[in-house]
């Protein structure tokens, strides 16, 4: 479009200076290549009448003269056309090439917008998974804490068990059972243990219903009766951890330990 307004206006302003030349052209007495004649003078009534070839001649040149004025006003009037028309292009040529800026703007600034909002998405979603990174840390190193915190309760709560009853919850052999009453409520070690496992394997081995036909003894301990190991339990009869329990503190009460027990009843054959 740009490219056919400049050559249209091109070729308007070549026009535009052929036509000036013709005018140019029509005004100069030599461009008519006829001479101009010298006007003959007026005579008086008493002189003989003009020629009729000079009247036709001086007639010849006046109308040529109104044609060559005729034609250079035709042709003022054409270059004046096409001038207008000059401009109407050049100002359509300008009207077209700012609407063409305009139309480039325009799209320059949607893209730049586009651009904008793109950086915008990607700045937020970079701050948001910041954030849920942060909130997740922050989650994870709080149910640490948790978990931790029920871990150390859990174990304190299992020491206060322990320590109240002498050995860990879910022993289920009276061997280890003792072992852990032995160690954990009474403080002793494993030659103590030797020296109470000797009493019992010989007293009941190890029997949790055993009971004396003779005498009435029961249990492990061979309690006589056995009704005393009440004393630490009602379960007696039962559990094991109870009469165990009983056996050890009836053994410190009465020799000052298990090994001492068993030296009286190594010796007596009783305790």
């Amino acid at each position: 479009m740009r490219r056919l307004v400049h050559h249209a206006a091109i070729g308007l302003g070549c026009t535009a200076l052929a036509v000036s030349a013709a005018v140019a052209g029509l005004g100069s007495p030599a461009a008519t290549g006829t001479a101009i004649a010298v006007p003959v003078p007026v005579t008086s009534a008493s002189q003989p009448a003009a020629d009729p070839a000079a009247v036709a001649s001086e007639r010849a040149v006046r109308e040529a003269a109104a044609n060559r004025s005729a034609e250079r006003e035709r042709l003022e009037a054409a270059v004046d056309q096409a001038v207008e028309r000059s401009l109407a292009l050049s100002t359509g040529s300008r009207a077209v090439a700012d609407q063409q800026a305009k139309i480039v703007a325009q799209r320059k600034a949607k893209a730049a917008a586009a651009q904008q909002r793109r950086s915008e998405a990607k700045a937020r979603a970079k701050a948001e998974a910041k954030a849920e990174a942060k909130a997740e840390a922050a989650r994870r190193k709080t149910e640490a804490a948790r978990a931790k915190a029920a871990a150390e309760a859990a174990e304190k709560a299992r020491r206060a068990r322990v320590a109240a009853q002498g050995y860990e919850a879910g022993t289920t052999d009276p061997r280890e059972i003792a072992k852990q009453v032995l160690q954990n409520k009474f403080g002793y070690g494993a030659d103590q243990f030797s020296c109470f496992n000797n009493i019992i394997i010989r007293e009941s081995n190890w029997d949790i219903d055993a009971t004396n036909a003779s005498s009435g003894a029961y249990g492990i301990p061979q309690a006589l009766p056995g009704s005393k190991m009440a004393s630490v339990g009602s379960d007696w009869r039962t559990n094991p951890a109870t009469q165990i329990i009983w056996a050890v503190g009836y053994m410190d009460d009465r020799y000052g330990s298990p090994c001492q027990a068993w030296s009286f009843k190594s010796a007596n054959g009783w305790y």
